[in-house]
């Protein structure tokens, strides 16, 4: 006898390396359509660096287009978790009306981090965890397939620290693009930005529900 497959509520979206941002972005927004058969949550699924890297951007469009399109504007959010290794990842996509009631005021101090392509994931998520530990509101910047997929995995392990200490918080994040120039360039490079919320209890509990 076969354990049966478990159920997941909402939809789910598998990224490809060579997938496309903006189609899977669609998928997503669909699930804040009213007659939508599959709405949110949307587990965004993926594996290794550059799948990663689509499935972070097919967010963050679709995150960009709720926020323009829907009335009210919806504002989507994200938690990050493995699936089973730490090269496996799922960003739980889901609205941020959900997560109000125990999410903590915004701390009026922010710890900006940088995460690059060969940044210890294990090393960031300890400043993450600290950060939060200290009610300071992480905020993580990247650029480039291998820095997005690690700053995913950092916020992912900083979620399990917390845990691990019973620091009674967690976190999850929202996207954001931002432009940036580097010295002696002429154009503007796209930066990814995740800024992390503080959350009062366990959004794997949440998730479970």
């Amino acid at each position: 006898m076969t354990d049966s497959p478990p159920h997941y509520a909402g939809r789910r979206v598998f990224c490809k390396a060579d997938g496309s941002a903006s189609s899977l972005s669609r998928k997503i927004s669909l699930a804040a359509l009213p007659d939508s058969k599959q709405g949110f949550p949307v587990r965004v699924w993926s594996k290794h660096s550059s799948a990663t890297n689509v499935g972070v951007k097919a967010t963050l469009i679709a995150a960009e287009r709720l926020e323009k399109e829907t009335t009210p504007a919806k504002t989507v959010v994200a938690i990050p978790s493995f699936r089973g290794n730490r090269t496996e990842i799922e960003l739980y996509v889901e609205d941020v009306l959900n997560f109000a009631a125990k999410t903590l005021p915004t701390p009026a101090e922010t710890a900006n981090l940088t995460v690059g392509g060969k940044t210890d994931p294990k090393l960031s998520a300890g400043a993450i965890a600290n950060a939060g530990r200290e009610r300071k509101t992480p905020a993580v910047q990247a650029i480039g397939a291998d820095a997005v997929f690690n700053a995913v995995r950092a916020i992912a392990i900083a979620r399990q620290y917390l845990r691990d200490k019973e620091d009674g918080i967690d976190l999850y994040f929202q996207l954001e693009g931002t432009k940036v120039r580097f010295e002696g360039r002429d154009e503007d490079t796209t930066a990814i930005r995740f800024t992390c919320s503080l959350y009062e209890g366990n959004l794997e509990e949440v998730k479970e529900e």
